[in-house]
């Protein structure tokens, strides 16, 4: 005849074959916070035997670092009235309420060696010959908590290198612009939380010529930060990238100002998206501000706006593909003549792109409401009112991608 289960539940055979099949460490405290029974995983996880654990104050028991430097016995250490392991043990004594997946972050002395582990516990109030007890389930977190401190320490690098990325973005922006009396400038740059691949400028090239272009490189964090940064050194006006000598662009040349259309073949070619597996578009101007003219090129960059004085607006979109695409498309170029009032508005996607709560997107059509009322607003107002206009939009939201706006206007 079998066993009463009562009977069953009570033995020490029973207990433990249950307590061992659990992969978790088990163990069972009295009011005196003595062990009384644990499992095969107790033992395993603390390194310690049958005879240093029945009848042991749980904290030498288990080799508390506070029991064991100070040589102290389990509830008269300097940390016995912090301990969060002691402290739930008592409060389930008074409480007899259960507390599940208490974090216990200590050093423990494992065998001869000190290591700092990270628990997981769950303590039970109940009774066991009738006798009061806590049962202490142990989880070992520590290798995990190991993944996630070293996980976490390397986000934090990364968010330094980040920070530097966009640092080193934020000072390839100009810091000045050209004095020229019937042209004034303004720009609007809004990074991204990620580091976004936005980057502008405005110089002049001689005492004609100003070059404005506006380029945006695909993807974020470092690797577009660094397309930025190589573009930007390669266009900076000291190569000679802008002048060319018959076909072809010669840094250093002093002949021939290079066309727009030129400057980004020479891109196309020097950037092939295998080089960084990223490609840019970019608007290229080269501005005569003495005759009131342009000439542009854009490769695949939303085409800048000119704003006559009258409202009307025409947009410059001629040109080719993105850069690095090996000449996919030829780059074509585009004359305009300008007037006086007339103004002229580079911007990047995201400025169209940046969305609303509801996930709708700001466009083209309200962007060019936007600068339309602004015919009689100068550079700087212009580009305020964009950005401002922008933000409402998507109520203030941080934008997914780099916001860039640059404006010129031409003095009446």
């Amino acid at each position: 005849m079998s066993l009463e289960l009562s009977s069953l539940k009570e033995s020490n055979e029973f207990l433990n074959l249950l307590m061992d099949s659990i992969p978790s460490a088990v163990f069972l405290v009295d009011k005196n916070v003595r062990i009384q029974q644990f499992n095969q995983g107790f033992q395993k996880l603390f390194s310690k035997t049958e005879t240093e654990l029945v009848n042991q104050y749980c904290g030498n028991a288990i080799g508390c670092a506070f029991a064991v430097d100070e040589n102290q016995i389990c509830g008269q250490t300097s940390n016995c009235s912090n301990c969060v392991l002691r402290n739930a043990i008592i409060e389930s004594f008074l409480d007899k309420a259960p507390c599940s997946k208490v974090k216990l972050d200590r050093h423990f002395y494992i065998g001869s060696e000190k290591r700092n582990k990270h628990f997981l516990f769950s303590a039970m109030y109940l009774t066991y010959h009738k006798e009061e007890m806590i049962l202490i389930v142990v989880d070992d977190m520590t290798e995990l908590e190991t993944q996630r401190l070293w996980l976490l320490e390397k986000q934090e690098r990364l968010d330094e290198d980040l920070k530097s990325a966009a640092e080193i973005q934020r000072s390839l922006l100009p810091a000045s612009f050209p004095r020229i009396s019937n042209c004034s400038f303004a720009y609007r740059f809004i990074p991204s939380e990620q580091v976004g691949g936005d980057i502008f400028n405005i110089f002049e090239l001689d005492d004609q010529h100003v070059i404005i272009y506006v380029l945006d490189v695909s993807g974020h964090g470092v690797p577009a930060a660094m397309v930025t940064v190589s573009v930007s050194q390669m266009l900076s006006p000291t190569t000679g990238y802008f002048c060319n000598r018959g076909d072809d662009i010669q840094p250093g040349c002093e002949t021939e100002l290079a066309s727009p259309g030129k400057v980004l073949e020479a891109l196309d070619a020097n950037y092939p998206i295998e080089r960084f597996d990223k490609y840019f578009t970019m608007s290229y101007v080269v501005l005569n501000h003495h005759e009131l003219n342009l000439v542009s090129c854009n490769a695949g960059h939303p085409p800048p706006i000119i704003l006559r004085s009258d409202g009307s607006m025409e947009n410059l979109e001629q040109g080719g593909s993105i850069v690095g695409m090996g000449g996919l498309i030829p780059f074509e170029e585009e004359f305009k003549t300008l007037n006086k009032g007339d103004k002229l508005i580079f911007y990047t996607d995201g400025v169209t792109e940046y969305s609303s709560g509801a996930g709708e997107l700001f466009g083209e059509d309200r962007l060019k409401t936007v600068i339309r009322r602004q015919v009689s607003g100068s550079a700087e107002q212009t580009a305020d009112d964009i950005v401002r206009s922008v933000m409402e939009f998507g109520d203030n939201a941080p934008p997914d991608d780099d916001i860039t706006i640059v404006v010129v206007n031409f003095s009446k």
